[in-house]
This record gives structure tokens, C-alpha cells and sequence, in this order.
């Protein structure tokens, strides 16, 4: 329950710098502080690769790429956030999760 708490804040935490975004530099002032792409039409897209990196380089917090696809469906659902389901084309298995995309709002 603790690495599920820590990932549900940072995602707080980031969604509510996403909603600050008004221009070019400031995207790039919230991009530099927690060393993640922020993408999408209205700065709002994140990938879970990029939280992970997020949580290790910002947070100092260490938590595996499995975990991190297992607990973020839960933490974004709680959140009202939306993911979408990520696969490499190239898998040997079509069904295995790589990473998720994540609407911040």
C-alpha cells in the first residue's frame, strides 16, 4: 500500500504542475523539475516509463517497472485518470503490458 500511496501523489503532485502550464517556458519549468515529458495538445500525457524515471530522479523513490504497471491502473482510476495499455509490436507475447499512457486530466 505504500509504493501505491507514493505513485497516487506523485501523480497528484504532477497533474496539478500540468494544470500551471501556460507556455512554452513554463512547460519547460515543469518538465526540468520532475525530469519527465509532459506531452499531449493540453500537457497532459505522461507514460509510465517516464513516471518511473520520474520517481527514481525526483523522488528518490526506487519502485520496479512491474509494479509500477500493476499499481497504476489502480491509482489512476481512484485519481479519475485514464490510461491506455501500451505494447511493443515486436513482443513474443501480444497480450504483455509494456508500459501505460496516462491522461493527468
Amino acid at each position: 500500500m505504500v509504493k501505491l500511496k507514493k505513485i497516487t501523489e506523485v501523480l497528484i503532485d504532477v497533474r496539478e504542475s500540468a494544470l500551471t502550464i501556460d507556455s512554452k517556458e513554463s512547460w519547460k519549468k515543469i518538465t526540468k523539475k520532475y525530469d519527465m515529458l509532459i506531452v499531449g495538445e493540453k500537457f497532459n500525457k505522461i507514460s509510465t516509463i517516464e513516471l518511473g524515471h520520474s520517481l527514481k530522479s525526483t523522488y528518490n523513490y526506487e519502485i520496479a517497472n512491474d509494479e509500477i504497471l500493476e499499481l497504476v491502473p489502480r491509482a489512476c482510476k481512484e485519481l479519475g485518470m485514464k490510461t491506455e495499455e501500451m505494447r511493443l509490436l515486436k513482443e513474443k507475447d501480444p497480450r504483455k503490458i509494456d508500459a501505460y499512457s496516462i491522461d493527468l486530466f
